[in-house]
């Protein structure tokens, strides 16, 4: 581009006076031709935009792009000049447009000085995952700067490592499963058994105390049926769900309480600390997927065979303010050594006992607006703080 010549021409400008009055000029002239309007700065800045693998981008007051680098049509497919004036909103993909125009709009209400957030951006051959970060601009006038940066191929990895990292935590619940079912369907098939030969045996009278532990046995069949209708209905809710949020917390929490309910039975018990009933944005199957993997974590840690008692997991949650919500997964385990503690969210991070991939709970935490951090005493015990953004 011609603001690349000026820029270089610029840049070089001690170089430039070594050679002479003559070249000066010329090189002056030059710049002159191509400044149109430009300052040397913002040139030098247009520059560097072009080389940067992340697009730059520049919005008005209003929300429209004034300015994109040049990447936006290596990223998109779509020429820059065809979305200048545009506003960015509008090439975000339509379920993410919503929580795009508030963020935008806090920033530009001086509300919010920054995010950063990953989406979906429209593109010629398909959506594209971006990580959009968004900074008010130091004019003070509503205006934003920022970049988008591809992250595609890392989504489309981390989604082939969460299917994989599910099958590795259905693995580790299976045998739990396994016992948990074949319990009630023992006294199911037993009560059935006991139903059908008092049947025969009273040929057809049924004194008062018969009926009484018909109803009794019926009413134990059903509480057995019901506990396999929850355990299926929670294992099927591990599966892909399309759609976002809102996703009640509280309640998603009750399910991932369940999903444990037999791993943690040799080991402690599950305390429920819930605060107000929280509704956060996302998909259900994401976010359940991320706590399980946190709450089967510190289930794990605790001592197979310990005292029942005295060992818990207890799940906390509570506001967090400025429209955020805190989820608090406490174990009272031997905890984390420090040279550990900053390794568990590391892709390849293992301990001497399987454990679920904490670096997908953080990614899928990530991609849903949130942050995730860790503390732990070696003899106390271990905590991990997931903050959310509230539903609108």
């Amino acid at each position: 581009m011609a603001y690349q010549q000026l820029s270089q021409a610029i840049a070089f400008e001690d170089e430039r006076q070594s050679r002479g009055a003559v070249s000066r000029l010329g090189l002056l002239a030059l710049a002159e031709s191509l400044r149109s309007g430009l300052s040397a700065d913002a040139l030098r800045y247009h520059f560097l935009a072009e080389q940067l693998s992340e697009v730059v981008f520049h919005l008005d007051g209003q929300g429209n792009l004034t300015f994109l680098g040049p990447t936006w049509t290596a990223l998109t497919g779509l020429p820059v000049e065809d979305v200048l004036g545009q506003p960015l909103a509008e090439m975000v993909h339509p379920e993410e447009r919503p929580r795009v125009e508030a963020l935008l709009g806090a920033i530009a209400a001086r509300i919010q000085a920054s995010f950063r957030l990953e989406l979906k951006l429209l593109a010629a051959g398909g959506p594209r995952w971006v990580e959009l970060a968004a900074h008010s601009s130091p004019t003070g006038q509503g205006e934003v700067l920022g970049t988008l940066a591809d992250v595609t191929e890392r989504r489309q990895l981390q989604a082939r490592l969460q299917q994989s990292d599910k099958l590795a935590t259905l693995g580790m619940l299976v045998p739990g499963f396994t016992h948990e079912m074949n319990n009630p369907l023992a006294f199911m098939l037993a009560n059935l058994d006991y139903l059908l030969s008092s049947m025969g045996d009273i040929a057809g009278s049924a004194p008062a105390s018969q009926v009484a532990e018909w109803r009794e046995a019926v009413g134990e069949v059903r509480e057995g049926a019901e506990r396999l209708r929850q355990l299926i209905g929670n294992l099927r809710s591990v599966r892909s769900e399309s759609g976002q949020g809102p996703v009640d917390l509280n309640t998603l929490l009750d399910s991932v309480g369940q999903l444990v309910s037999s791993t943690l039975r040799s080991r402690g018990r599950l305390v429920r600390d819930y605060g107000a009933r929280a509704l956060v944005a996302g998909s259900g199957s994401g976010l359940r997927q991320a706590l399980l993997n946190l709450v089967l974590h510190a289930v794990l840690s605790l001592r197979d065979g310990g005292d029942t008692e005295e060992n818990e997991v207890r799940l906390v949650t509570r506001d967090a303010g400025g429209g955020f919500v805190a989820v608090e997964v406490h174990d009272t385990s031997d905890g984390i050594s420090p040279e550990q503690l900053s390794q568990v969210f590391e892709p390849l991070f293992t301990t001497h006992e399987a454990r679920p991939a904490l670096s997908v709970s953080r990614e899928i935490i990530r991609g849903l607006g949130g942050s995730i951090t860790v503390m732990s005493t070696v003899g106390r015990g271990t905590v991990f703080r997931v903050t959310l953004p509230l539903a609108s």
